[in-house]
Order: structure tokens, then C-alpha cells, then sequence
């Protein structure tokens, strides 16, 4: 269970939390104040909270996180480890005071009974922690020498485990409704989006990328089934690391001469194999936002057995248009570095929009039909997702019509679905939020081109808004 979740986290944290937004909140904080005042008091607020967890802050975690143990539970002690962790990577100071402080205060028990919701955001800011562990280099096989930060890792792996053994006798959480849930959509979101107007687009999107998926099929090769189409595109990978570097770099450049026009030049980001120990533990490809001693970089890790498909040439150019330019390596690199109320909207859900838009935008620019292909059944997912999302939080669909729509895109098996279903029960806007984000980055884009600007200005419009479009950014 830790491999999937930090699997699916591991990466989102490197992508969703650049350092500056820990300085003006904690790590879930959503975006934050949008009024002036606000932000400013938010501001001073977290300068006197850093300035506290700076005095000490491996022994201040293990102090507060048993203090807490008992009247606010699992979750308080998961975020503190996180936030200390985050803190001391901030300010590059009491390191391995933090990873040696980790085990004492993740000893707190994690019985029955516990609130569902609490456990899944325990569980989330643990993966987290672990994820972030393993990106800074903790080796759990060295757990056993003592290694403070390897024993950390293995310390929050155990803590996940008793956290989803807890969660399943735990009773299953109650749906929010569509006001509770709309008004999840405007704190985070800062935007008026009615739940059922939501779950109509993502049919409606749905709909419309299957039709273009099949037209497309019929393009490569008529009278073929999709499923024969893919498995000869995942035939065409690159062979070795040298060829598969290769492969990500040459993707680049060909965006770069396609696309880069279309958005504000940055520098590219650095290609890199991922180190060994973090196979398993993040996706083949992995964006870390730089700052001011390093720039931006990918990771790309080797696919071993079938998850080697996912390095097919057709795919990989959506992965570098996603991580690279124009996507999340633009976004980080294009964000004012100075400008906090504007890093601070680089949430997770922008992160995702963004870098889905510019796919999108790559594979309708490009023209090439199996890169098309591939773009539409990714949509068609995505839209699967964000109706899901809406219907199951805001009460619009039973589950099984749910699960049945998840599965409808890419044929995904009963697991498969089941496990879709219960990250979206984790965190309500996983898959509406970036959804909604991608479809008005996308409307706004296409306004301003039609009124006269050239697609380079309308995305710099966005981009120094922090990947947030018009109505969200004003």
C-alpha cells in the first residue's frame, strides 16, 4: 500500500508545494486569503510560525506531536512531521534532528474508532512525508545501520500501514452534499462553480473525447480495435537509458520548436536518470521545481516489465509537454519569484490543470494522430475522474454508476476503478478541481487570441498569476 500511495503522492508533493508556499501557511492550508488584509495578517502569522518551528524543530515536532496524540489524533501528528520536515529543508538546518525525532513522535496509537476523514488525512500527510523522505535521498535498506533518515522513512512507511489497517473498520465517511461541496470549490478555487452545472461538462467532455478517440482509431488504422492500436504504439519504445534520455530530450526540443513561440521562453529543464531507490516509489517521470541553487529538472526512471509502455514514443511526448515546456517546468520557472500571493496559488490542483492544459494544447498543435489519440483517452480519464469527484461528493450519483463511469474510458478493471474511487473519497477536487482549471485556462486562452492577443501574451496573462486563469487570478 505505501508503494501506490507514495506512487501517486510522492511525486504531487514535488510538483504541488514549491518552498515559498510553506511560508505563508501550512502545507493544506488550500490557496489561502484572497482579500489583501488578510494575506497580510496570514503573512505575519506565518513569519512568527516560522520563526517558532526554526527554535529547535526536531525536538518542538516530537514534543508537539505527543502532546497532541491524544486529543487531536493521528492526523495533528502526521502534519507536524510534515511540516517540520518541510521547514527543515527550507531552511536547510536541523535535518537529521527532525529524522531522528520522527520515530518517537509517530508512536501515538492508531486504534479503532478513529474519524474517517481524519485518518485519510493522516494518511496523506504521511505519504507525504515518506515521499518527500525518499526524494531527498533516504534508502530504507539502510534502516537497519541506524541511518536516521532511512529510519524516518520506514517509521512513516509503518505509520501508513496502521493508518489503512485502521481506516478499514473505520465507518465509511458521509457524502458532503452539493453546499458543502460548493463551497469547497470557493475556498480553494476562489470561483462560483455549481456542482451539477460541473458533473454536466465532464459528461459532456467525456462524451466527446471517446467520439474523438474512435474517429482517430479509424485515422491510424480503420477497422482496428483501440486496444490493438495501443499495444502496437507501446511496441515503439526506447531501448536502454542512453536511447531513453535520448528519447525525453529530442521530445523536448521538438516542443520547444513546435510550441515554444506559443509561451514565454524560460530556460529547459534539466533530463536526468532518477536515482535507483526511487524507482517504484514515483511515476517513470518526476518534476522537481528548482530555486535559486539549482534549476528546474525531470526524472525519468526506467520501466521494468509492462510499465516499460509507458515510455512509447507517442506517450513521452505528453510526458514532457506535462512535466517539461510548456508544462509544470514552465509554470514553476514563469511564477514572479518575488510575488508570494502569487506562489501561493501554485496548489496541486494548479499544478495538475496547467500541466493537462498544456498537453492538451502540444497534441492539438503537433497533429500527429497517435500522439491525438493517446491525449483524448488521458481527457476522456481525466473528465471520468472529475464527474466522480462531483457526483460522489455532492450526492449526484450512486457508486456503482460511478465506478462504472471510471471505467469507461480506458476499459480499467474492477480494481483498477475501486482504487480510483477510494483516492477520490481521500480528497474531495482531485479530480474536479485541475478539470475545471484546465477547462477555463483553455476558455480564456482562447478569448484573448480571438480578441486580438497572440497565444504568447495570453499565456503570460495566466502564468504570472501564478497558472491561474482570469476569473480565479483577478
Amino acid at each position: 500500500m505505501i508503494e501506490a500511495q507514495l506512487e501517486a503522492l510522492g511525486a504531487w508533493y514535488l510538483e504541488a508545494f514549491p518552498a515559498v508556499r510553506q511560508e505563508l501557511g501550512l502545507p493544506f492550508g488550500g490557496f489561502g486569503p484572497r482579500d489583501a488584509a488578510a494575506l497580510e495578517r496570514r503573512r505575519s502569522q506565518a513569519k512568527e510560525w516560522a520563526r517558532e518551528i526554526g527554535e529547535g524543530p526536531g525536538m518542538r515536532l516530537a514534543r508537539r506531536a505527543l502532546r497532541q496524540a491524544d486529543d487531536q489524533g493521528p492526523a495533528s501528528i502526521a502534519e507536524a512531521v510534515l511540516t517540520a520536515l518541510v521547514q527543515s529543508e527550507l531552511r536547510d538546518e536541523a535535518r537529521e534532528q527532525v529524522w531522528r525525532a520522527i520515530p518517537d513522535a509517530l508512536g501515538g496509537a492508531v486504534g479503532p474508532g478513529q474519524d474517517p476523514q481524519a485518518l485519510d488525512q493522516a494518511a496523506r500527510a504521511a505519504a507525504l512525508a515518506a515521499g518527500l523522505l525518499i526524494a531527498i535521498g533516504a534508502k530504507p535498506e539502510e534502516s537497519d545501520q541506524g541511518e536516521p533518515k532511512a529510519k524516518a522513512f520506514m517509521a512513516l512507511e509503518h505509520y501508513v500501514r496502521l493508518l489503512d489497517a485502521a481506516r478499514e473498520t473505520a465507518s465509511p465517511g458521509e457524502t458532503m452534499g452539493p453546499h458543502a461541496y460548493h463551497e469547497l470549490m470557493w475556498d480553494e478555487l476562489g470561483s462560483y462553480v455549481v456542482p451539477k452545472e460541473l458533473a454536466e461538462a465532464a459528461l459532456l467532455r467525456l462524451d466527446a473525447e471517446l467520439l474523438e478517440v474512435a474517429r482517430l482509431g479509424r485515422e491510424i488504422a480503420p477497422g482496428r480495435d483501440i486496444a490493438e492500436i495501443l499495444e502496437d504504439m507501446g511496441e515503439d519504445c526506447p531501448e536502454g537509458p542512453q536511447e531513453l534520455m535520448a528519447a525525453y530530450e529530442d521530445a523536448q526540443a521538438e516542443l520547444l520548436a513546435a510550441v515554444g513561440g506559443d509561451f514565454p521562453a524560460v530556460p529547459s529543464p534539466e533530463w536526468r536518470p532518477g536515482p535507483a531507490h526511487l524507482h517504484g516509489l514515483l511515476p517513470l517521470t518526476a518534476y522537481v521545481p528548482g530555486d535559486a541553487r539549482s534549476p528546474g529538472r525531470m526524472l525519468v526512471f526506467a520501466g521494468q516489465g509492462p510499465m516499460q509502455v509507458m515510455h512509447m514514443r507517442s506517450r513521452l511526448v505528453l510526458t514532457t509537454a506535462q512535466g517539461g515546456v510548456p508544462g509544470s517546468h514552465l509554470l514553476f520557472s514563469s511564477a514572479p519569484a518575488r510575488d508570494m500571493a502569487s506562489r501561493i496559488m501554485l496548489s496541486p490542483y494548479v499544478a495538475l490543470g496547467w500541466s493537462q492544459y498544456a498537453a492538451g494544447y502540444v497534441a492539438q498543435r503537433l497533429q500527429r494522430p497517435k500522439v491525438q489519440l493517446l491525449q483524448a483517452l488521458d481527457a476522456a480519464q481525466r473528465a471520468a475522474r472529475a464527474f466522480a469527484d462531483v457526483a460522489l461528493h455532492a450526492g449526484l450519483a450512486d457508486e456503482r454508476r460511478i465506478l462504472d463511469l471510471l471505467g469507461r474510458p480506458q476499459g480499467l478493471p474492477e480494481e483498477f476503478r475501486q482504487a480510483e474511487l477510494a483516492a477520490i473519497w481521500r480528497q474531495p477536487l482531485l479530480g474536479a478541481a485541475p478539470f475545471w482549471l484546465e477547462q477555463a485556462i483553455s476558455e480564456e486562452v482562447r478569448r484573448r487570441v480571438a480578441g486580438g492577443e497572440s497565444p504568447a501574451a495570453a499565456h503570460g496573462r495566466i502564468l504570472q498569476r501564478g497558472g491561474l486563469p482570469e476569473e480565479v487570478g483577478a
